[in-house]
């Protein structure tokens, strides 16, 4: 049965011996913010726990760090519960190294707080973002082109449900979406990229600074799209995630 995933064995926190995690997408993995794990707090303007970094686990060394480290306006927060919070829509961590990708996977697990609209999670600037756009639309830009949109199934912003969405392109620049390892379906007035090889990238360089009251999970990013055993077992591992 699909979520129950086998010899997945989680004893506590975020130590998952003997299972899978994100490491055995090998080189595809890009980064990795693991919940609770390599995260770097300090008190800023009285306000404790503000996030300086959230290490990445991938090996590649692309932590996310604030814009500035002395604004609660501009940092992010470890929540009690062990996510991250965005609290406010100027909140962001920056990639150490921007990423641009061709083929890519991205999926990362999180609840919200209030209405979602026009949620932009990741992004560089306005030509490159991935975008919430509503409860039931997720939207992407890359470089410019034209933008991608997406139906998918609800998602419940009463701040305690957590979900999984992810994102994927692959080499002949037809996208997927996903939301709890359920398809999305794309608007037949966006067009995929119509199976041509990719001619241009989805560069980003922070996650935040358009996400507004959101508690965030993990973070998997792959330059590669993910097979139907992988993804699987990504999703078998995130419903795991903070539980």
């Amino acid at each position: 049965m699909l979520g129950l995933g086998v010899g997945f064995y989680k004893l506590s926190g975020s130590d998952y011996p003997g299972g899978w995690d994100p490491s055995n997408l090998g080189d595809k993995l890009q980064v990795w913010y693991q919940f609770n794990t390599g995260i770097s707090t300090n008190t800023v303007e009285e306000s404790t726990n503000q996030i300086i970094a959230w290490a990445d686990q991938s090996g590649n060394n692309n932590h996310g760090s604030p814009r500035v480290e002395d604004d609660v306006n501009e940092m992010p927060k470890l929540d009690t519960d062990g996510t991250v919070l965005f609290n406010s829509n100027t909140d962001s961590l920056i990639f150490a190294s921007a990423l641009s990708l061709g083929k890519l996977a991205i999926y990362w697990k999180a609840n919200w707080a209030n209405t979602i609209s026009a949620d932009v999670p990741f992004e560089s600037n306005g030509n490159n973002f991935i975008k919430v756009n509503s409860p039931t639309t997720l939207r992407v830009k890359a470089s410019g082109q034209t933008r991608e949109d997406s139906t998918i199934n609800e998602i419940t912003d009463d701040g305690s449900t957590a979900v999984i969405l992810g994102l994927e392109r692959n080499g002949d620049g037809d996208w997927a979406v996903y939301k709890d390892n359920a398809s999305g379906d794309w608007s037949t007035t966006s067009p995929k990229d119509g199976n041509t090889p990719i001619a241009h990238t989805l560069d980003l360089t922070q996650i935040g600074d358009g996400t507004a009251t959101s508690n965030w999970y993990e973070v998997v990013i792959c330059n590669d799209v993910l097979t139907t055993a992988e993804r699987n077992e990504l999703y078998n591992y995130l419903t795991n995630v903070g539980s």
